[in-house]
């Protein structure tokens, strides 16, 4: 048997032999090898393997591209609504439901009859609530932006408006913490639940709007310190410590809409010139009180939209049977992507009963658009209106508003484009009535129900957009 174990001089004439790898990235038996060049998951598939399905978006996985996702694949409010309208909701007040429901959807539908002289009061009231940020003082605020040449006073313009957002929704978002609060209060173990209930007994939850500061004491003072002596001993990385960070978040903004901070920031903006000459002499808290009222009688005028929330909230907790709970969710979630920060349009909902004819309709408005001005500093409007009109069928409408000038697009049903002329020679009459000029009308037959990154492609725009999700 060999010595291993013994010492041997090496022979001699291969001290300069060049040591070659055994395994070769060429060799087709070898599966996955690692790509140094390129980074790779942990099961050595490429990061970057399928970055190339969308070309708009710098990253594949960030929040926008998921956003994108969800809205190319999730069916308009309209496709969703008009089933609802035109077959479910009858059904279901007359199939058993609790009395209560019943009885709500039943004045949702009484709340939809208008005549033509009340449709375009209700539609003005309907744009009105859309925009939190109407009327002459915010359009004043608006030409201040776009006019100035200061970065700090457009700085000052847009802490302003902050604040009087989290300030007017203040009540909504003391809301968020009273429910942040009760999912702890379900999730923790009830020898630190009950400790953390008797202090939330405290909070007041009629506090008015920018009335934060009795509450703040208690949220920041006694709760958080709580939750995190609770983090600290229990090591509670669950459920808990999402939630604490929704709470947090929520009692920031909370924070920020104290009426005192708003006050101080329309005071700092009443120091610049340009303001304090167009606005003169106004005494803040006046002026502060003033935005209260106005919000509160806008906030009251909204029982239809409330109305309609209410039903489908009813309807996703199963109270109209299970079988439909897809459908309100739907609806639900149709109706968050039209409102989401990724659109900066103005959306409008209209459920109508025009005369005994059942239809409904959304709109998308860009106040702004900027596609094929070439240069202009003209103000060019596009619209993207849908509506989906019982026992006629659904329809399409593009239109662009330039000086009084319409161009106008139309998808209808097929069977719809017999009546071609007539419906050009309507629109036409319709429009000139108005006082506005015809520049073209076109009818064709729809094929798909158009998109709204179709039609506003500013969606797009964000190549160079920061990823933010982790």
């Amino acid at each position: 048997m060999s010595n291993v174990l013994k010492v041997s001089t090496p022979v001699s004439g291969y001290e300069n032999t060049s040591r070659t790898n055994p395994i070769s990235t060429n060799d087709p038996n070898i599966n996955n090898v690692t790509n140094i060049n390129k980074v790779t998951r942990p099961d050595s598939k490429s990061a970057n393997a399928d970055y190339q399905q969308n070309n708009f978006v710098q990253y594949q996985n960030s929040n926008y591209e998921g956003f994108l996702k969800i809205l190319k694949e999730m069916p308009s409010t309209t496709e969703l609504m008009a089933d609802l309208m035109f077959v479910k909701m009858g059904n279901l007040v007359s199939s058993g439901l609790g009395e209560n429901f019943a009885q709500e959807i039943s004045e949702f539908l009484e709340m939809m009859k208008f005549s033509k002289e009340e449709l375009q009061g209700f539609f003005k009231n309907q744009a009105g609530e859309a925009t939190k940020f109407g009327g002459a003082f915010f359009d004043f605020l608006r030409n201040v932006l776009s006019e100035s040449n200061s970065s700090d006073l457009n700085a000052r313009v847009l802490d302003l408006l902050k604040k009087y957002n989290d300030f007017t929704g203040s009540k909504h978002v003391l809301n968020n913490i009273f429910i942040d609060l009760s999912n702890l209060l379900k999730n923790m173990p009830k020898s630190y639940s009950e400790q953390l209930l008797e202090i939330v007994g405290r909070l007041d939850e009629n506090a008015k709007p920018g009335d934060v500061t009795k509450n703040l004491e208690i949220l920041k003072k006694e709760i958080i310190p709580y939750l995190s002596k609770y983090i600290k001993y229990t090591n509670d990385f669950g459920r808990v410590r999402d939630l604490i960070s929704s709470l947090t978040l929520n009692i920031a903004r909370y924070e920020n809409g104290n009426k005192n901070g708003f006050i101080d920031a329309f005071e700092g903006l009443m120091n610049y010139n340009v303001i304090k000459d167009k606005l003169g002499n106004i005494d803040p808290e006046k002026f502060a009180n003033v935005l209260i009222q106005k919000f509160s009688e806008e906030s009251r005028g909204n029982e239809f939209n409330q109305k309609l929330i209410n039903i489908l909230e009813r309807g996703i907790r199963g109270e109209a049977g299970y079988e439909n709970i897809d459908v309100f969710k739907g609806i639900l979630s149709s109706m968050l992507l039209s409102e989401s920060v990724y659109v900066p349009l103005l959306h409008i909902m209209l459920p109508l009963n025009i005369d005994g004819n059942m239809m409904f309709s959304e709109l998308w408005i860009d106040p702004d658009d900027e596609e094929g001005i070439h240069g202009e500093n003209e103000r060019k409007t596009k619209l993207l209106i849908k509506f989906d009109i019982k026992d006629v069928g659904f329809f399409d409408l593009i239109l662009m508003h330039k000086k009084g000038k319409i161009d106008m697009q139309v998808f209808c049903p097929e069977k719809i484009i017999a009546l071609d002329k007539g419906i050009r020679a309507g629109l036409t009459e319709i429009l000139e009535r108005n006082g506005f000029s015809i520049g073209s009308i076109s009818v064709d037959k729809s094929k798909a129900p158009v998109s709204i990154s179709e039609v506003f492609p500013k969606i797009y725009e964000r190549k160079n957009t920061v990823n933010v999700k982790i």
